[in-house]
């Protein structure tokens, strides 16, 4: 099969990463699953770390309940400690083994929680102290914004909630100076707002950096994939689909070089002129790929010996290449490669010998075991066992000779049982 190169396949598989990020700083499905795949075990473990640290200075504030709060100490102490305490290291427990958007929904779950303990001790107090503790739900705002760093969108969640909560226990708090209500609720807007500002600003550089990374890792793939389709191209004959001169030189040149046993076969289509003359070229280049059709089964259909190349030579000439066989299975594998192209059966209305179908003819020359070879000297020597097939009536194989001029006696078995 010929290999061809699609331009919108290869657009396609280059993702455009214009407009894969919101006002909400979300990304798209596909830039998610690859941050995730990236950076999901980094943000694990930066959440381990951060949540420990968040629950030991949250509970540091269980000692100021005694002198702020005393009215509500052993409440606020078991909240933070039984309640509190226990989720987030519950949560902690269970961010490893969930999904991205589970795991973010969990931290966003306990900042919630998180910030509703310091809110309710303000609005239950009674203590003349009591107000001091309205800084410690500004402080769980900030850490959850700014120090876990939640997703932009769960910050902005975080935030609006905790402010509407905040705002309602001021309004409602009983016996709370009207000036402290516009002041509390003053501060808590400027936290939230000056937090959530800071977060924005963190995630859209995270995100902004993340897509220029990734467009560079994409650019990247695809040149690297485009140089990988090329270079098959390049190693490909347009007519046949099978390898080309090229690839069939290098790979001469490094299976020769090599002690293994190897073959050489030149296949060459008989009386192919005539054929183009009396038919045409397109049914000549039909020909042609019908017969480095039949020879693509040999490398690639059950049963096929390994390491073997089939290439195109040139013109109407084939090679195979075959390690590690010696001269019985390469004489057997000519006389295969004869018969299969034979059983073709396909027309040759202008053959001079009046055989009337296309055959072929093919030079085998051997290189043994435990030496390199010149790879230029068995090319010579498959190419005159070529001719030499030629002379002998073609629609069939010739084995290279030996020193004493002579092909082996068990070739002439072999021919005879083909």
């Amino acid at each position: 099969m010929t290999l061809t190169v699609d331009d919108n396949a290869m657009r396609q598989r280059e993702p455009d990463l214009t407009g894969r990020l919101d006002r909400l700083l979300r990304f798209d499905d596909f830039v998610e699953a690859r941050h995730e795949a990236e950076h999901g075990r980094a943000r694990v473990a930066g959440l381990l770390r951060l949540i420990p640290v968040g629950m030991i200075i949250y509970n540091v504030y269980n000692l100021t309940s005694f002198s702020l709060t005393p009215d509500i100490a052993g409440l606020s102490i078991v909240i933070r400690l039984l309640i509190v305490t226990p989720m987030a290291l519950v949560i902690a427990g269970l961010i490893a083994h969930v999904g991205p958007t589970a795991r973010e929904a969990l931290v966003l779950a306990g900042m919630m929680v998180g910030v509703a303990g310091p809110i309710l001790f303000f609005w239950l107090t009674q203590a003349p102290l009591g107000n001091y503790t309205f800084a410690e739900s500004i402080l769980v705002v900030i850490y959850g914004n700014v120090l876990i760093a939640m997703r932009f969108r769960h910050a902005l969640a975080f935030s609006i909630v905790a402010f509407a909560c905040a705002v309602l226990a001021v309004d409602t708090k009983a016996g709370l100076d009207p000036t402290l209500r516009e002041v509390f609720c003053l501060q808590f807007a400027t936290a939230c707002a000056f937090s959530l500002y800071a977060n924005f600003r963190m995630e859209e550089l995270r995100c902004r950096e993340y897509l220029r990374t990734l467009a560079a890792q994409l650019a990247s793939e695809a040149a690297e994939e485009a140089r990988r389709l090329y270079q098959g191209l390049s190693g490909t004959d347009a007519l046949t689909g099978l390898p080309n001169r090229r690839v069939l030189d290098e790979t001469a040149e490094a299976w020769f070089a090599e002690e293994r046993p190897a073959a050489l076969m030149m296949i060459d289509v008989d009386h192919f002129k005539p054929f183009n003359d009396t038919l045409g070229h397109p049914a000549g280049d039909a020909c042609l790929r019908r017969v480095a059709a039949v020879l693509a089964t040999f490398v690639q259909g059950p049963g096929t010996l390994p390491d073997i190349l089939a290439a195109r030579f040139g013109g109407e000439e084939f090679a195979f290449i075959v390690r590690d066989v010696g001269a019985p299975e390469a004489v057997r594998l000519g006389a295969a490669l004869v018969r299969a192209v034979e059983a073709l059966g396909i027309g040759h209305p202008g053959r001079p010998d009046g055989h009337g179908v296309v055959t072929v003819s093919v030079g085998i020359a051997l290189k043994g075991a435990g030496a390199a070879c010149d790879r230029e000297a068995l090319f010579a020597s498959a190419d005159t066992a070529l001719y030499r097939a030629k002379r002998l009536g073609r629609n069939g194989y010739a084995l290279a000779e030996d020193r004493t001029g002579t092909a082996p006696p068990w070739v002439a078995a072999i021919s005879t049982s083909a």
